[in-house]
């Protein structure tokens, strides 16, 4: 049975792009396409209030994973594409990984390359799972990190319920944002298996911005707002 690392940088801790697949020396992949009612990212609505549409494709085979991500707005004016390959190590009751992710942005002729490193641990209290992540951005010169704590729930051997916190900070990610603290996020998912190879999943996330400064450009899309999205997997 692989097991999942969930941190990803700039992504609340449900609505990741990747799952780093920790399979144990076994080949486990999956497709899933879905959908959301807005692009959260770095706290911020990307696409001004305009949905997304999803889809990829992720693999893991012992301490590797990768995966090709791809997504739309709903107006058909921004496409991004995510290439992504990590390494995960377990220590002492933490989960390790680096990562590299290629993306490239076709309509506007951009691209970017990024390096990441997270660490989990599920030692905590009350069942909880603590995660620290970092993306550093080659093209903006700057690191985003996320904070993330989650609790998760098993009522029935077919059905995942969690509950997620994450703190975001900007050290120039966002190059024309204002640094520290940018947002806090509480987000919910839950996933319900229906078959060996098919699952259906759904996440709502509130997040408010934290020291918005409507004086930066970067800072306009920095706000207080609800999204959520819902998506079908198929294991192989």
């Amino acid at each position: 049975m692989a097991s999942y690392f969930l941190c990803y940088a700039h992504e609340s801790e449900i609505s990741k792009p990747f799952e780093k697949i920790h399979a144990h020396q076994s080949f486990e992949a999956h497709v899933h396409m879905g959908w959301q009612s807005r692009y959260f990212s770095e706290g911020r609505d990307a696409l001004n209030g305009k949905s997304l549409g999803t889809g990829a494709l992720e693999f893991g085979y012992d301490h590797f994973s990768g995966g090709v991500w791809y997504g739309r707005s709903s107006n058909h004016q921004y496409d991004e594409w995510q290439y992504n390959l990590a390494l995960t190590q377990e220590i002492d009751g933490f989960e390790i990984y680096a990562g590299y992710t290629h993306l490239v942005f076709a309509k506007d002729r951009e691209s970017d390359d990024e390096w990441s490193v997270g660490m989990t641990y599920e030692g905590l209290p009350f069942d909880l799972t603590t995660s620290l992540e970092a993306c550093h951005s080659m093209d903006a010169k700057g690191t985003f990190y996320e904070w993330s704590n989650i609790r998760e729930f098993h009522p029935k051997d077919d059905l995942d319920i969690s509950l997620s916190g994450t703190f975001g900070w900007n050290e120039g990610y966002v190059s024309d944002g204002h640094n520290g603290l940018n947002f806090f996020s509480l987000g919910s998912g839950i996933t319900k298996i229906l078959t060996e190879s098919i699952s259906l999943t759904g996440h709502g996330i509130g997040s408010w911005a934290i020291d918005q400064n409507s004086n930066l450009a970067g800072d306009q899309s920095l706000k207080d707002f609800f999204h959520f999205g819902l998506s079908v997997e198929f294991d192989f």
